[in-house]
């Protein structure tokens, strides 16, 4: 087989061996190509997965260790105290969330929206309001094109 190979490369005219190593070197560069793309793409892939997975792993715990400190007296009082609408005004407005509506549901319960926010900054104060004795009777969460979301929500004082 070679042999054969040989015999017909040494037929060739110098013109004709350069026009077949070129098209030899362009057909490997294809090939090499064809399968080191995939494969980049693809370590690409699993270290974007992976850091997304660390990511939510941190939340997950964050939200755990919010989740298992009991409200403190002192606190619950001044939620008590307050009107449930005015306290999520306020508690929005220390972090730089504004409420677009908040309308009180009667006692201790109300219903907020907030047209553009992002979503790491809503879903932490969220927790926050959790781990202050508030529960999420109703949540709706919808993203928009710029990256932040949107987002309605029923909440009341927890016990109630």
């Amino acid at each position: 087989m070679t042999e054969k190979l040989q015999n017909w490369w040494i037929g060739l005219s110098t013109r004709e061996r350069w026009l077949v190593g070129i098209a030899g070197v362009l057909a490997l560069g294809v090939l090499v190509w064809g399968l080191a793309r995939p494969a980049v793409a693809g370590f690409t892939d699993l270290e974007n997965r992976h850091r997304a997975s660390i990511e939510r792993e941190g939340r997950v715990a964050a939200k755990i260790r919010l989740l298992s400190l009991r409200p403190a007296r002192s606190l619950t009082a001044t939620v008590d105290a307050v009107a449930v609408d005015q306290y999520l005004t306020q508690s929005a407005g220390e972090i730089g969330l504004t409420l677009d509506r908040n309308e009180a549901r009667g006692q201790g319960q109300a219903t907020i929206a907030i047209a553009t926010a992002r979503a790491p900054v809503l879903t932490d104060w969220l927790a926050s309001l959790e781990g202050q004795g508030f529960v999420v009777d109703q949540l709706t969460i919808t993203p928009a094109a710029d990256g932040t979301v949107g987002m309605t929500a029923e909440l009341r004082r927890g016990g109630q």
